[in-house]
């Protein structure tokens, strides 16, 4: 199952370039607006302004998106390569006029022309978020040129690593096959190929790991240089920007998944024993499926139990999902060249979304399917706002996403009767919530590490001996230390954008946020019904704090973050109850 593409582009053809030239006549209007300034008023010029960001941005998702799908389903394929240098280019054009805008905006007083236009009221979150980043920016002369040389610097690193793991070969058992592939025989029933596959997934790193450690190096390198030139404190500093997100609200959550680590270790420690392992359990056993619910979903099948389970939580949802399956909005199955992982595209300016999968029929990847629609949906909610509204921070980006998954992981377990049964969904998710609390901590761990030592070069041994220290302190005496994993470093994408440092710990705040808001859901579903299309919609136009307030939750206080990992910790003691009772 192929997504289609055809609602964006049918191709790189005479209406992809039209779009280009398009995008060209717009781009020199921009230009042509911001030497103009002077000839305008305040309010008329940042009306004009703004409508005319409108248009760009149109115009930019749609151009930017199909490239770069295109590429995720073929990473060789360099007729879209090219179109995404051409496009980074071309919108890199016309740095110098923003670096003047954001100049010129840090002194407008927003509140007052607020009151006088409902375009400005409208974008006065966006343009004082303009306001306050406008304090970091370097010279005009600089901005330009660091936008040209990050095109070949960052971009390119990036890029390398993206092309090294997707056209990786993994031989297994006389077989060759993709990384993709390998890393989802971690969910096997059979323990001889879960053990098999991990250890020709590390082999397989060895002759890349020099170059993407230097890949992933660089990168961090040039995000410390720059953050240092525009006197940010920190990389995590400028994300918590970015975020939309304070420090305490970080502190508070990541002091409570700290202190929680003991409970996981528990979970793994009588998992490994369940398993027949004495000394923690082995990371190649960390998604070894329990229990006796031995099912495989065809595709079909995960599409259903998804429909039954959104639909059961409110037609809307299920709609979404529907629209979806019919207008052949997923790129399904893993191939040769195809990206790994999952993700949701959003194209609110054609009001669809795009999903990546790698899906292979385990439980897992039911959960993953209803994750990702639950992105889409976030996006179908936000296709109705104006269009600079439609980006919202990375921590609230998960919200959706987590509670589509409990719906359908809680719709599953509660269907089932048997104690081996709810064993195996349970503890499904429990991997889930594991990954997602522990394991994001060893990755912000690392990652913090790497900022740590970012002056200089950092080798692959390093890289490979922080990810091992990192792992330890996170899963604390729960994992083998014996069988931990070195290399997760190599496979994560997230760490090789410029753009993107500590995208890990949005999807803690996602996943327990989002048990906060189900927690919510089961006391009143009525009245949260109300209330949950208006927080998706806020999450383009207000902080992380004031977004959560509007559902009455008080993120920057660690008692909420107690309260929803209590949740966690209620299916820890089940799991864990179930595990002994059908050892």
């Amino acid at each position: 199952m192929n997504w289609n593409l055809d609602d964006l582009y049918k191709g790189f053809d005479e209406s992809y370039l039209k779009d280009i030239k398009k995008a060209e006549s717009l781009l020199e209007d921009y230009k042509k607006l911001v030497e103009s300034m002077d000839q305008y008023s305040t309010l008329e010029f940042l009306e004009a302004y703004l409508l005319k960001q409108e248009e760009i941005e149109l115009i930019a998702h749609s151009l930017y998106a199909f490239a770069s799908l295109t590429t995720s389903t073929d990473v060789t394929n360099q007729e879209a390569l090219g179109y995404l240098s051409k496009l980074q280019q071309l919108f890199s054009s016309v740095t110098k006029e923003n670096v003047m805008i954001s100049r010129w905006i840090k002194d407008v007083d927003l509140d007052a022309l607020g009151h006088q236009s409902d375009l400005i009221k409208q974008y006065h979150y966006v343009l004082s978020l303009e306001q306050k980043a406008s304090k970091h920016l370097l010279s005009e002369k600089e901005e330009v040129l660091y936008a040209k040389l990050r095109q070949v610097a960052s971009g390119q690193w990036g890029q390398l690593q993206s092309l090294l793991t997707a056209n990786l070969p993994v031989e297994l058992n006389g077989k060759t096959i993709t990384l993709s592939e390998v890393r989802n025989l971690a969910y096997e029933a059979d323990s001889v190929i879960r053990k098999q596959a991990y250890e020709a997934e590390l082999k397989a790193y060895e002759p890349i790991a020099d170059a993407v450690a230097m890949s992933l190096s660089n990168i961090k390198r040039e995000v410390t240089m720059m953050n240092e030139l525009r006197g940010y404190e920190s990389a995590l500093q400028k994300t918590l920007d970015s975020s939309h997100m304070e420090k305490e609200t970080l502190d508070a959550m990541i002091e409570a998944m700290l202190d929680y680590r003991p409970y996981f270790a528990n979970y793994l420690k009588e998992k490994a024993l369940y398993l027949g392992h004495k000394n923690g359990l082995p990371f190649y056993d960390l998604f070894a499926p329990i229990g006796n619910l031995n099912q495989t979903y065809t595709f079909e099948q995960a599409q259903q139990t998804v429909l039954d389970a959104f639909y059961g939580f409110s037609p809307k949802l299920g709609d979404f999902a529907k629209r979806a399956f019919d207008n052949s909005w997923l790129d399904a199955f893993p191939k040769k060249g195809k990206r790994g992982g999952a993700f949701c595209s959003n194209q609110p300016q054609i009001k669809q979304s795009r999903f990546l999968l790698n899906f292979t029929g385990s439980l897992s990847d039911v959960s993953t399917l209803a994750h990702e629609l639950g992105h889409g949906y976030h996006g179908d909610v936000i296709s109705n706002e104006a269009p600079l509204n439609w980006s919202y921070p990375m921590p609230l980006a998960e919200t959706a996403s987590i509670f589509c998954e409990t719906i359908v992981m809680n719709k599953l377990y509660n269907a089932l009767d048997k104690d081996e049964e709810k064993l195996s969904v349970l503890e499904i998710s429990l991997q889930g919530d594991t990954q997602v609390i522990i394991d994001i901590l060893s990755r912000y761990m690392f990652e913090s590490k790497l900022f740590e030592n970012s002056t200089g070069p950092i080798s692959k041994d390093k890289m490979k001996s922080w990810m091992l220290e990192a792992q330890k302190a996170a899963y604390q005496d729960g994992l083998d230390e014996n069988y931990l994993h070195p290399y997760m470093w190599l496979n994560k994408g997230h760490y090789y954008s410029a753009g993107l440092n500590f995208y890990n710990f949005p999807y803690a705040f996602g996943l327990l946020f989002g048990k906060g808001l189900y927690s919510l859901y089961q006391k009143d579903s009525e009245t949260f019904l109300k209330k949950y299309d208006e927080l998706l919609a806020l999450t383009g136009k207000a902080s992380v704090e004031d977004a959560a307030l509007s559902m009455g939750i008080n993120v920057r206080d660690k008692s909420f973050w107690i309260t929803s990992l209590e949740e966690v910790k209620k299916d820890i003691d089940k799991v864990i109850e179930l595990m002994k009772k059908n050892k």
